[in-house]
């Protein structure tokens, strides 16, 4: 199925803006299709995305459908503003989630949805439509579908045009209008027949030059609540100083990056959403903010990604971290401590963002999908599966903090029950690292001895061994350095074919697998060894596409359908020849990868590269986790290639190519 053919915006495209408990997707003609509030994990009010007929959405534009927008973003900020224009006249639409501060603090709690801000105003979504010059008539259409769709809402009025309240019963949305008095032409309709599952409400207006409507969306607890919300406090609220004050916080934060080498702007642009998708109040991560984007559209590989998977918070973490974000990384060792009581056999892979750990999946059959793509799920039965790889991306995250300086500079220390749990998790790994398990993708078959799953038990037993050896901390050292050898060395034997010449996915067998290009970048082999050096040659040859993008694996994994090439792994393919001094390589790889971004600069989990289609949940942290380090490396090995060079000028060129 060609994703222009159907009825869908390709993935890519959407705008996102997000207040670090929740995100709105917007698309180029100023839809909002994709939203969940107040929180990542709340049942959607606009769902759109998943099905173009019955999900709700938001949009504001031009009456004519033909003229066409343009987004971009606010130097620095998740600010987004979308440009209609035509030989009549110019609107500026202004999309933010207003925010108080971007630091972030410890955790607050379990199971308390985030319904208002610490100075007692609610979360909402505000949307600004200018006229800059001439004149245009412009449609605001709200449709809202409570519960994914699957409930039935009712529209109840606000006097004088304020707005509206739209309600399931359960879930309470109001609508505030601000400034439609100073519009001459301007109207508001609403659907009141019972028989629409879902109405709407329409508001028809024609702006002039300088004229603007602005209009708040907010959730409430009750429906007089919601309706109080929509008569007194949106309506008394000065969006234009928040406006000022989010676009503030959002350029302070992004300051503190210490990155300034080439490609700094979609560096720039990652760490912004990489923020974005932590969730304030307890500094749990998001994996990404929306639920059953296709992997391959016809396919069946749709999965639910608004939960914290450890691995991928801890990747995110390291990203941040390294761009000089350290405040993120605190907050999460905040979380982690909140969870220190299990122990290693109860460690889930992922948990809610409030820590929770039933994520039941169901399937919501009344959604068709993405370009009619289903099932769409929610919840992720992933939870429940066993993966030792966990172990040490968690060990290897307070590693990488305590290593930073991170504890000393908030005036902490790696306490005794932090040292308490991180020991249980070493104890564990001895344990039974050398059982099978589910693999880092996930795999729903058989259980298997992952490579890559005993390298980051490897992985865990060193970062525990050297805390302690730093630290005196209370350990078993002479039998955790004996076991940590036990690994290398099964690792070794059993996952490297020499018939082959390369790493395999699993023991004993000829299969490739893309994680195994992590083994340089988290200690265990050099990037220039030759296991590692003809691992990445098989790698080429035989998992990628022929663009260069590199598939997860092509083996069997339980799972019906197949998938796109996985930019992670084509970053990591990056790295691994920036270490190994193949610069140029490297360097036309992710200039070739960073051309099949959204015009936004985001990136969704997979690509298609023969449609340059973008597949998977979107934006996906991931993938500019990823792109980040891989800039990072670049920056590294193009300064050692320098260093090579006595000429001046060759020195130059090299450390600052033209397209960089």
């Amino acid at each position: 199925m060609n994703q222009n053919l159907c009825n869908y915006q390709p993935i890519n495209s959407y705008g996102v803006i997000g207040d670090c408990h929740s995100v709105v997707l917007i698309s180029p003609d100023g839809s909002v299709d994709w939203g969940c509030l107040p929180d990542f994990d709340s049942p959607a009010l606009f769902c759109r995305l998943l099905d173009a007929e019955r999900g709700g959405y938001f949009q504001i534009a031009p009456t004519d459908e033909a003229i066409p927008g343009s987004q971009r973003y606010l130097r620095s900020s998740n600010v987004l503003q979308t440009r209609f224009a035509s030989t009549s006249g110019e609107i500026v639409l202004t999309d933010f989630m207003p925010v108080e501060t971007l630091s972030a603090w410890p955790y607050q709690g379990m199971n308390n949805n985030t319904w208002t801000r610490e100075d007692g105003s609610c979360h909402c979504l505000v949307r600004s439509v200018e006229c800059t010059y001439g004149e245009l008539p412009v449609t605001m259409t709200l449709k809202v579908s409570p519960n994914y769709a699957a409930s039935s809402s009712k529209i109840f009025p606000v006097e004088n045009n304020f707005g509206a309240v739209i309600s399931d019963g359960n879930q309470h949305v109001g609508l505030s209008i601000v400034g439609a008095y100073r519009v001459a032409s301007f109207s508001m309709s609403l659907e009141q027949d019972e028989k629409i599952v879902h109405p709407s409400i329409t508001v028809q207006m024609t702006l002039r030059e300088g004229e603007s409507v602005l209009f708040a969306v907010g959730v409430g607890r009750s429906l007089q609540a919601t309706r109080r919300l929509v008569e007194n406090e949106l309506q008394q609220r000065n969006f234009d100083a928040e406006l000022a004050h989010t676009l503030h916080c959002w350029r302070k934060w992004i300051k503190g990056c210490n990155y300034h080498g080439p490609y700094a702007e979609a560096v720039e642009r990652s760490a912004l959403t990489l923020k974005m998708m932590t969730y304030a109040p307890t500094g749990a991560i998001v994996a990404a903010p929306t639920t059953s984007l296709p992997e391959y559209l016809g396919g069946t590989r749709n999965w639910d990604y608004r939960y914290t998977w450890l691995r991928d918070a801890t990747f995110t973490l390291y990203a941040l971290n390294v761009l000089g974000f350290t405040e993120e990384a605190r907050a999460f060792t905040h979380w982690l401590r909140r969870l220190s009581y299990i122990s290693g056999e109860d460690l889930q892979i992922m948990y809610g963002i409030r820590g929770e750990r039933d994520l039941t999946e169901r399937t919501l059959t009344h959604l068709s999908g993405y370009c009619d793509t289903g099932p769409v799920r929610v919840g992720n039965g992933a939870a429940n599966q066993k993966q030792l790889d966990v172990f040490g991306e968690v060990l290897d995250c307070i590693h990488l903090y305590r290593r930073q300086g991170g504890f000393e500079r908030y005036g902490e220390t790696l306490n005794e029950s932090m040292w308490a749990m991180m020991h249980t998790l070493v104890e564990y790994v001895c344990a039974h690292w050398h059982e099978p398990d589910s693999g880092i993708w996930e795999v729903r078959g058989d259980l298997r001895h992952f490579v890559y799953s005993k390298v980051m038990c490897w992985v865990a037993l060193d970062r525990g061994i050297r805390a302690a050896q730093q630290l005196g901390l209370e350990a078993d050292l002479p039998r955790w350095c004996i076991i940590r050898d036990q690994i290398r060395t099964d690792i070794l034997s059993h996952g490297y074919n020499t018939s082959l010449g390369a790493f395999t996915q699993s023991y004993d067998n000829d299969t490739l697998d893309a994680s195994n290009l992590l083994l340089p970048l988290v200690g265990f082999i050099p990037a220039d060894d030759p296991r590692m050096r003809s691992t990445i040659d098989r790698t080429i040859e035989r998992l990628t596409d022929e663009n260069g993008f590199v598939y997860r694996y092509l083996s069997e994994d339980g799972i019906e359908g197949t998938e796109g090439t996985f930019s992670i792994c084509t970053f990591w393919l990056v790295d691994n020849l920036a270490m190994q001094g193949r610069v140029d390589e490297a360097r036309s790889l992710f200039e070739r990868l960073l051309s099949y971004a959204g015009r936004l600069g985001l990136f969704s989990e997979e690509i298609d590269s023969d449609n340059r289609t973008a597949l998977g949940n979107y934006p996906q942290a991931f993938t500019h986790i990823a792109l980040v380090n891989s800039a990072i490396n670049l920056q590294k090995a193009e300064r050692r290639l320098a260093e090579h060079h006595t000429d001046p000028v060759i020195a130059a060129i090299k450390l600052h190519p033209a397209n960089g």
